[in-house]
């Protein structure tokens, strides 16, 4: 996300506490994701596999 060089360290600080639950959302249902593959689906996926698609989507 670029943001304007003008923001007062506050709203820096807002804004990087918004991208940080953002981030943290997206884990979460990723995370979820994997649940149901593998208990709905069967499809077993490591954690290593898990990593590997997760910096992908980055």
């Amino acid at each position: 996300m670029s943001e304007p060089k003008d923001l007062t360290p506050e709203q820096k600080i807002k804004v990087l506490e918004k991208e940080l639950e953002d981030t943290k959302l997206k884990a979460e249902f990723f995370e979820k994701i994997v649940d149901v593959l593998d208990k709905d689906f069967g499809v077993h996926i490591t954690k290593k596999q898990r990593d590997r698609l997760l910096n992908q989507k980055s």
